[in-house]
């Protein structure tokens, strides 16, 4: 298996791409590789430092943690990490997020090779997108002292993600989620892999 039958997952947080992640890898028995664990290994040998980035996130939120972020994983690294690993590539939601036209331009070059580039979202609406992704993300850090008290930084961040043209202009598919099971829309992205090893792998229902 080459790199380019990598199934990459795209969309902003809270979207389930860890969780339809896990079961993708196990219908098809690839690996999965969620990037926001793997990029730490680029971001500490790019100089990251964690208690700076604690501080950034504690007193100017989460687009500021972003930016100073994105500093010590690159669009190298990125491509990078594509080649070398191989089966269910998870993204984070800023991997594919800009308004720059020519890192817009150097992010198409790194996908380009890829077919099986699928973004997740709930809702053709972005309005619905941002209702329901708003409510799962404050219900997943009310209980997060760092994270809570910067909730709102979260929220418009993810809003820009969900409207994030460039994160559409790179995925290939696009796959709507609400009200619908998980077993569903892994269904829709085996059925519309460019790969036909998937489908000896898996029977798709």
């Amino acid at each position: 298996m080459s790199g380019r039958d990598n199934i990459i997952l795209l969309g902003p947080l809270a979207t389930g791409k860890s969780l339809i992640a896990q079961h993708l890898s196990m219908v098809t028995g690839r690996s999965n590789h969620p990037v926001d664990k793997l990029k730490w290994y680029y971001r500490h040998k790019n100089g990251y430092d964690l208690a700076t980035s604690t501080n950034i996130l504690r007193n100017q939120g989460f687009e500021a943690l972003i930016n100073y972020a994105q500093r010590y994983f690159g669009t190298n690294d990125l491509k990078h990490l594509l080649h070398k690993f191989k089966g269910i590539i998870d993204l984070g939601a800023s991997d594919t997020h800009c308004s720059d036209h020519a890192k817009f331009n150097e992010l198409a070059k790194v996908f380009y090779p890829y077919q099986n580039v699928f973004l997740l979202l709930p809702s053709k609406d972005h309005s619905e997108s941002i209702d329901i992704l708003s409510q799962r993300l404050v219900k997943r850090y009310e209980h997060d002292e760092l994270k809570r008290p910067v909730i709102d930084s979260y929220l418009k961040m993810n809003e820009m993600f969900i409207r994030s043209e460039s994160t559409r202009m790179l995925a290939k598919h696009i796959v709507y989620t609400k009200g619908r099971p998980i077993h569903g829309i892994v269904d829709e992205i085996v059925q519309k892999c460019c790969l036909n090893s998937y489908h000896k792998l898996y029977k798709v229902s």
